[in-house]
Formats: C-alpha cells, structure tokens, sequence
C-alpha cells in the first residue's frame, strides 16, 4: 500500500546559461522557499481541432495538442542577512525576480549596503558594487518535488519540472500584521513529470526558517496631494504584469518553442479604511477638497520600511517596497465636495529613469 505523504514538498529554482536546457537544480543549493498552499505547476493541454469539412464526416484520426505548463507559487518575503556588511540575497530574489528586472547591488550608503530591484524584463541585468553592469540570464529551470513515498533520502518522490521559465506576473501581498507575501506566476516549456528517487535530506529551505516580515502600516498606505494626506489601507497588492505568453514551435512534437514578455505594467487594489474625517450619507468618507482632488495625478507612495521581529534594522533582513508615482483612481461625487475611498491605482515612472516600482534589501 503506497504510503504518499502529499505534504511533503521541496521546490529548486536555478538560472538558465542556456534558455530551455535544464541546468539540474541542486538541493542544498537551489532551495526556494515558497508556502504549502502553492498551486505549483500545471501542465495545461490545449487541443486544437485537426478536421476538414466534408459532408461524410470525415474525420482525421486525432487531434493536435500543445502541453502549456504554468506555475503558481506564495513565496513569504523575507531576508538572509548580512556578509562581508552586504545583503545575502535570498533565491526568490536572486532567481526569480532578477530574470525579470534588474538588481543593484551598489545602491545604499556606503555602495552596497542595499540591494534594489526594480522591474525590467527586457534588460534584465545586474550592478556590481563597483558599478560593472552584467547582463543577467531571463529564464530559469523549475524543480518541484510534490510528494514521497518512503524515507525522504531513499524513497519515491513526484517530480515536476518547467524549463525556459519566465514570470508573467508578480503580486506583492501587504496585509498589515501578516506576513508579506510575494505571488508569482509564471510560464514555460514542458517536461514530463517522473517518479524520483533523489536524496532530499540535504534541503535547507534557503537557509531559513523565520525571519518573514509583517507589512505594517507605512507599507500599505497611499501618501499623495504633496505628502498632506495620507490613505490608510488594511491591505495593498501591487501588481507587475509583464504580459508573457507562450509561442508555438514549428511542429507538433516541440510544442511550445519559447516564452515571451513585455515590459511591465504595475497596478495596485487597495482595502481603504477611515482613520479620521467626518463621513456623508451615501459615501465613504468626506476628506478632499477640489483642489487636492485635481493633484492625484501628482500622488505617491510611502515607503515605509519591514523588519521582522527580533531582527535590527539595515542588517540584511529590512524590506521595503516603494512606488513613486502614483496614479489614484477615485470615484468622484458629482456635488464637487465628497470624495470615497479608492481601491484601484496605476503606478507610472516619474521620469525616465525612475522605475514605476522597488524593492530594496538592506
């Protein structure tokens, strides 16, 4: 009788050197670190009808199906510390998100105190603390390990696994008092899932057990008109889009050939709640006048910092995510006084060189 322990999970992410070719995760080395209840990968079939039009119903003896893998998975944010006084950066940042943006290794003071990443899937590249600019690799391998049978060093395990992998999304999750969630998704190239007998005794989970962070207030409210007024919100999703899809091959047995992307479009919901003003039947909350209203387009995000409980601040553990420009949606009372609470906003560059959006480590 099989003894499956469907709780039993260890996920590997690792860069590719060649897109699509599986450079073979190590555990011990590649662990990521993501929550149990991670939908992981699923292998999506799309059929596509192969008959011609004919009055005997004639019919060809199968159909084309094309295999289009995605993956879903709750990563809770977290830090690893300091060495040599440089952030250790952890596998959901130094794979996942710096195969779709670009991570700065020299910004903070003194040069390479922080560690900024910021959306661009394009040009995804790193910089040293020196300032060398190295083009970074955008796809990666996925190893998912769903299950075993027996002893984790010896017995069997289900073995699900995505090559050329790119993010078509990522959402972070900022819900004051939990923990700060990072939810990816993402699209690849096939391969069929096996039953495995690797040694996973050598998992470390990315060296880390604690040490998530909360998001706390500074972190999901909206600061606009000025900085003067500041949006409260129970929680903040910002979400970065980049659009990938998956491109069919030449011929039926390649399937999908590869994955594609564009550049990112950040949006954010909100759950606004009312912290001060003197609410109006029939709306939320009566806080703006006319002139504040017109100056959204002005608005920005606070950048308050994360640090988990029983960690000091700026020793590798620090989070902080930040938009600078945003773009506030509001559902707007035609008597010209009232304003409700918005829930949607769009973040924008302030200029050409600023992001929409970052996350800094220090």
């Amino acid at each position: 009788m099989c003894g499956l322990n469907p709780r039993s999970r260890l996920v590997l992410a690792k860069l590719e050197t060649t897109p699509g070719s599986d450079p073979t995760p190590a555990v011990g080395t590649d662990d990521l670190f993501v929550s149990m209840d991670s939908p992981g990968i699923k292998l999506g079939v799309t059929q596509v009808g192969n008959e011609p039009a004919s009055p005997t119903g004639y019919e060809l003896p199968a159909a084309i199906a094309t295999i289009k893998p995605t993956a879903t998975y709750r990563i809770p944010l977290y830090g690893k510390g300091l060495a040599l006084s440089v952030p250790v950066l952890p596998r959901w940042l130094s794979v996942i998100l710096a195969s779709c943006g670009h991570v700065d290794l020299s910004a903070g003071s003194p040069s390479g105190s922080e560690v900024i990443w910021t959306p661009d899937s394009i040009y995804p590249r790193t910089t040293a603390v020196g300032g060398a600019i190295t083009a970074q690799k955008c796809t990666f391998t996925l190893y998912d390990y769903l299950a075993r049978d027996g002893a984790v060093n010896t017995g069997t395990k289900i073995l699900q696994r995505m090559v050329g992998c790119r993010v078509s999304q990522v959402r972070i999750v900022l819900t004051v008092g939990q923990w700060a969630f990072l939810e990816v998704d993402i699209l690849g190239l096939s391969v069929q899932p096996v039953a495995s007998t690797n040694n996973l005794s050598a998992a470390d989970l990315d060296d880390v057990r604690t040490d998530f962070v909360r998001a706390n207030a500074a972190q999901s409210q909206i600061v606009f008109d000025a900085g003067t007024y500041a949006l409260q919100s129970q929680s903040t999703t910002w979400t970065i889009d980049f659009g990938a899809t998956q491109e069919e091959g030449d011929t039926t047995s390649a399937g999908v050939a590869t994955v594609g992307t564009r550049q990112a479009l950040v949006t954010a919901s909100m759950n606004p709640i009312q912290t001060s003003g003197t609410p109006t039947p029939g709306t939320d909350i009566t806080l703006m006048s006319d002139a504040q209203f017109e100056q959204e387009d002005g608005a920005y995000s606070m950048a308050g910092s994360m640090t988990p409980e029983g960690q000091l601040v700026d020793t590798g553990y620090t989070l902080k995510v930040a938009a600078p420009a945003v773009q506030i949606v509001f559902d707007y009372d035609t008597s010209g006084s009232v304003v409700r609470l918005p829930t949607t906003a769009k973040a924008v560059s302030a200029n050409s060189t600023t992001p929409p959006i970052s996350i800094t480590l220090s």
